[in-house]
């Protein structure tokens, strides 16, 4: 006879770990699969700034470290979207906002330390490239078991939750009578990956599958690893024969992000320049104040980029994800990153010697400055620049990042964000 799943009353009994109660019921409840799916989404948007961070901190965005880098922080946007839609999927909203937000320095959410990585806001390095981006991506081994609460490693994380949704009795999954919208219309440029809808469990394997392969790769009993999946675009950015990097046409293969952080590490000779900025930054420690008002202005914009994020996957809003969230992230928060990265983060300092300031990457909730002065603010961090030339990449970068303001703040506005 099939056992029944227990009351909430029996439930309080139950481990507190959320996994804990996923797998001691012989039927998850969907909202413990939704807290599932939310922790999954964290755990991917947490690698972000990881990656961004490391990413402005380099000074030749030709070098192959930093197109490399780029392309996994584009695709890890494709995981936190697709991890988004099976939250939709499941009936819930996802959440980018409050506690959701990741703090550095830390662990990835509800990982092992002792087995995970301490991820932090680094300048970008070979070390950093091995022992905090390939270790954050590193396969599970072989046979490994599925681990939700104090993960090993993500691709045992995504084995629990596929265990989880296993179990459920039916499909837990719908697109009807549920208060979100999935998308599956993001834009990652030359970057591989599908976005796709998730309506049933076939779906959700197929999601899954791809995120975990493209991220960790997949460690098979014959081989150790397989070193390229197929599911690069067919105009594949690589380093080409000729020792120059580019577009190579006709490579549907891409590596994982595992061996692409692999590689760039163990090519130290080439490593590129990369600006002199403080690793986990705090701008309550700045003796600057034009670092602490770029570092404030970073977050304010970081957070409504959060909101509108959020709120891109509400069914009853106006939909902010191409004018206000994508236009952010490529246009505004790069350029606000590089300005804090060209000023010193300590009065009479040198920019070109440092320690240069850098994004906190923090969410701020309880201040909504009008957006005509936000905008205000940066114009009048240009005003103040001398006409030194000291001062030129902290000029161009306020430059755009002031032209890429207005546009996105206005709308932003417009649709109540």
């Amino acid at each position: 006879m099939k056992t029944m799943a227990p009351s909430e009353t029996e439930r309080e009994d139950l481990p507190t770990g959320l996994f804990d109660r996923l797998t001691r019921t012989s039927e998850p409840a969907l909202q413990d699969l939704r807290e599932a799916a939310q922790l999954a989404l964290q755990v991917e948007f947490t690698t972000i700034p990881v990656y961004l961070s490391a990413l402005y901190s380099i000074s030749d965005t030709g070098s192959h470290a930093y197109q490399t880098l780029r392309s996994v922080a584009m695709e890890e946007m494709f995981h936190v979207n697709q991890a988004a839609n099976i939250i939709v999927a499941l009936g819930a909203l996802p959440k980018f906002t409050g506690d959701a937000v990741p703090t550095f320095p830390g662990y990835l959410p509800q990982a092992n330390p002792n087995t995970t990585p301490m991820v932090g806001l680094f300048r970008a390095s070979p070390d950093v490239f091995a022992n905090v981006f390939a270790a954050i991506e590193s396969p599970a081994q072989y046979g490994a078991p599925p681990q939700g609460d104090n993960y090993d490693s993500i691709a045992q994380l995504y084995g629990a939750l596929v265990d989880a949704v296993d179990a459920y009795p039916g499909n837990p999954f719908s697109t009807v009578d549920v208060p979100g919208r999935q998308r599956t219309n993001i834009y990652l440029g030359k970057f591989g990956g599908n976005v796709n809808a998730v309506v049933d469990k076939k779906s959700f394997y197929a999601a899954v599958n791809e995120i975990v392969e493209q991220g960790e790769g997949t460690v098979p009993p014959e081989k150790p690893l397989v070193p390229v999946e197929s599911f690069g675009t067919y105009n594949h950015y690589g380093k080409r024969t000729d020792g120059t990097y580019g577009p190579i046409l006709g490579t549907p293969y891409e590596l994982s992000h595992f061996l692409k952080f692999r590689e760039v590490s163990l090519d130290s000779a080439n490593f590129p320049a990369t600006r002199p900025i403080i690793s986990n930054p705090d701008s309550n420690d700045y003796t600057n104040q034009r670092a602490k008002r770029l570092s404030d202005s970073f977050d304010y914009r970081y957070s409504l980029m959060l909101r509108a994020f959020e709120a891109a996957f509400k069914d009853d809003s106006p939909d902010p994800y191409f004018n206000v969230v994508l236009s952010i992230m490529h246009r505004v928060l790069p350029h606000l990153a590089r300005a804090l990265m060209s000023t010193p983060a300590f009065a009479d300092g040198d920019s070109s010697v440092g320690p240069n300031a850098a994004p906190a990457w923090r969410y701020t909730s309880d201040t909504r400055l009008p957006f005509e002065e936000l905008t205000q603010a940066l114009e009048g961090e240009l005003d103040q620049l001398s006409t030194s030339p000291r001062d030129d990449a902290l000029r161009t970068h306020l430059k755009a990042a002031v032209a890429g303001d207005k546009e996105i703040l206005t709308a932003a506005k417009a649709l109540g964000l």
